[in-house]
């Protein structure tokens, strides 16, 4: 029954990501459905020739066999199906009792930057799960799915690599044996803030290296950055008063509420990473690596029944629904809202 209810819930976001209009999600119209219409009528090579430099090959190949049966709907439902399936089926694997939580956070946080970022966000996805290599201490294999992730559906995949070491680093917090000893905790903010000002010095510097590769990035280089990104502080700070509240007992409570901590962590750099949109207009997709952790942050919190946990993750939803309130249906975020489907006759 778990197992049946599970599969029926992850095809509610596949369907409404299918039977959406054409004008939900920027990049439907940007190159959904002009992949879709020209690989319908092309020959494989030859469609695998002509979009080798607009999109990586997994993804090519995967709308080349889509388009052999002609429905659209069914191409953005699989889609939507690549980018849901891996991340909420991993939480559900970690945290049985509590995956309900981590659907909930996917929706509120995942679910309409899915609907836009589609190619990137498969390839986010994808990267999630590799993070079972890191407790089985397979280095290679986790390294293989993400070099896998990058070719096949976005070369932005590669910064999931930092996942091993970040979360080494985090895990050692307090252990004698850590780097920098009993100032591990302290040594990895000042590192996180070091690299976080070289980043936003020297952004624009950083674009102009690798604008060589891929028009996309040429075309960073060119766009403006945005103001500060005020919903994403509400964000950060929410999530840090929330890991401070249960930071201790976390940690003491073994080695499945440490990865808790990592989940945490991971989940507060990605809110701060939304504000590279300060250097350039959409270098925030780069945070979305880190924010897919949000759903296994929420369930793993949840795992665990204690009242103090349990506000604290009714604070958490309430924060993602806030989030959500703000960045999607006010100031129209990812251009999902207002949502419409001619199919279901919703105008």
């Amino acid at each position: 029954m778990s197992k049946l209810l599970f599969c029926c819930a992850m095809l509610v976001p596949c369907f409404f990501a299918g039977v959406r209009d054409l004008s939900i999600g920027t990049d439907v119209m940007t190159y959904g459905y002009w992949t879709f219409n020209f690989a319908k009528s092309a020959s494989l090579l030859s469609f695998l020739n002509a979009y080798s430099s607009i999109s990586a090959f997994g993804f090519n190949l995967f709308s080349w066999l889509i388009a052999r049966t002609g429905s659209f709907e069914l191409y953005l439902a699989l889609i939507q199906g690549l980018t849901v399936l891996p991340i909420c089926l991993y939480a559900k694997r970690r945290y049985p009792r509590s995956s309900w939580v981590a659907v909930a956070a996917y929706m509120l946080l995942l679910f309409p930057v899915s609907l836009n970022a589609m190619k990137q966000m498969i390839a986010v996805a994808l990267c999630v799960p590799a993070f079972k290599y890191f407790d089985e201490k397979q280095p290679v294999a986790f390294c293989l799915t993400v070099a896998a992730s990058a070719f096949l559906f976005h070369q932005t995949a590669v910064v999931a690599l930092l996942y091993w070491p970040a979360s080494k680093a985090i895990e050692s917090i307090g252990e004698s044996r850590a780097f920098f000893g009993r100032v591990q905790s302290l040594a990895l903010i000042m590192i996180a803030i070091l690299i976080a000002l070289f980043v936003f010095v020297f952004g624009e510097r950083l674009i102009s290296v690798f604008s060589f590769l891929k028009d996309s990035y040429s075309y960073q280089l060119n766009a403006s950055g945005t103001r500060l990104n005020y919903s994403a502080v509400v964000l950060l700070l929410g999530s840090m008063i929330i890991y401070q509240t249960n930071k201790l007992s976390l940690i003491n409570e073994g080695k499945d509420r440490r990865d808790v901590c990592v989940f945490a962590l991971f989940s507060i750099i990605g809110a701060a990473l939304i504000q590279l949109n300060l250097i350039a207009n959409s270098l925030m997709r780069f945070s979305y690596y880190a924010l897919s952790f949000y759903p296994l942050f929420a369930s793993g919190l949840a795992n665990k029944t204690s009242r103090k946990k349990s506000y604290s993750t009714v604070f958490l939803l309430l924060l993602l629904i806030a989030y959500f309130v703000q960045t999607t249906v006010i100031n129209g975020g990812n251009q999902v809202y207002p949502y419409t489907s001619t199919l279901l006759g919703i105008r």
